[in-house]
């Protein structure tokens, strides 16, 4: 009897052993996972309220979630840029039987990849056909309803056009190049009715900045994003989802200057993000000026003019708009000599 006393007890006393063990161990995973447990009692005692504490790996997790995100938009609009560009041959195919030029400008050259006006006019249809497109594989586009669609494209098609034409032309010297590898001088370009200087102000105001901080693919399609996803746009309804999509683009921006700057400190690296955003007001106020040339062509019979040209650039007001609606909802079409709007 007592040998078996010795043994219940014995028995009790590995339990508890054991127990104050384990009881141990937990207490040393706490102190290596979270703050040590006499700190937390202080902070209790305080008056700090204990479901407050908080495990640290949870902010880190958080932190590594939003920079996946910031990535995958920057991966996303990097694949839509390239979607354009694998567009783009056949874009420029389907106007090839299209004449843009009244015949009216006697200019001529004998230098085969110099611009006529009726490449100015097959590349701003090209451009506006890539720019559908392009906004269409976006998924943030792609979830907002099509009076929105159609409204972002109307108040950004003549900015997003002529910031492709900057990047396009980055390296050239005095040129801009057009969507079908043409080239346009900026002595050239009065010669097929730039009245307002739109080439010249986008290689002085455009194309020499980005070459100063040498502007590259992922700050580019950022940058367009940031552009095109404008919430205060005329008719867009809901401009809280595209707000929404814009910040995305323009935390995307920020993460990536911040990167460049951590890893190389130079003087064009400072400010980066901010240096990147000061072109849109340029660009913008260009812009305006190429919807004023086209419709100064249109005007005075120098240049045919399509339907897509005219609601996607020059806005004219309608009650239905068929040819921006299909294109929307079908793949790009070729466009037809029919199209083409009478001259006023």
């Amino acid at each position: 009897m007592v040998v078996k006393a010795s043994s219940a007890v014995a028995s009790e006393s590995d339990t508890t052993t054991y127990a104050g063990l384990s009881d141990l161990v937990t207490s040393r995973k706490i102190e290596e996972t979270h703050a040590g447990p006499a700190d937390c009692k202080k902070c209790v005692k305080a008056g700090m309220k204990s479901n407050a504490i908080q495990n640290e790996r949870d902010a880190i997790g958080k932190r590594k979630k939003a920079e996946s995100e910031r990535e995958e938009l920057i991966d996303q609009l990097v694949a839509a840029e390239k979607l354009c560009q694998q567009l783009r041959s056949s874009v420029i195919k389907r106007t090839q039987t299209v004449s843009y030029d009244c015949g009216k400008v006697k200019f001529k050259t004998e230098d085969d990849r110099r611009a006529t006006l009726d490449d100015v006019g097959k590349s701003i249809h090209q451009q506006l056909v890539l720019l559908v497109e392009w906004a269409k594989s976006l998924q943030q586009f792609s979830l907002l309803s099509l009076t929105d669609q159609a409204a972002l494209l109307k108040g950004t098609a003549a900015s997003i056009i002529v910031l492709g034409v900057a990047f396009r032309s980055i390296c050239l010297k005095d040129s801009i190049c057009l969507a079908n590898d043409t080239l346009l001088p900026k002595e050239h370009a009065v010669n097929i009715g730039d009245i307002n200087n739109v080439v010249s102000r986008i290689i002085d105001e455009l194309i020499s900045p980005m070459r100063r901080i040498h502007l590259d693919l992922i700050e580019y399609v950022a940058l367009k994003a940031i552009l095109f996803f404008n919430p205060v746009t005329r008719d867009v309804e809901d401009s809280d989802s595209v707000e929404n999509a814009r910040l995305a683009c323009l935390r995307a921006l920020e993460k990536r200057c911040a990167r460049v700057a951590s890893t190389t400190a130079t003087e064009e690296n400072d400010c980066r993000s901010g240096r990147l955003l000061l072109l849109l007001p340029s660009l913008q106020a260009v812009a305006q000026q190429l919807v004023e040339d086209v419709q100064l062509a249109r005007l005075f019979g120098l240049a045919n003019v399509d339907s897509l040209i005219s609601e996607l650039i020059l806005h004219d007001d309608k009650q239905s708009d068929p040819q921006i609606f299909q294109t929307l909802s079908t793949a790009c079409e070729p466009v037809k000599q029919e199209t083409l709007l009478p001259q006023i």
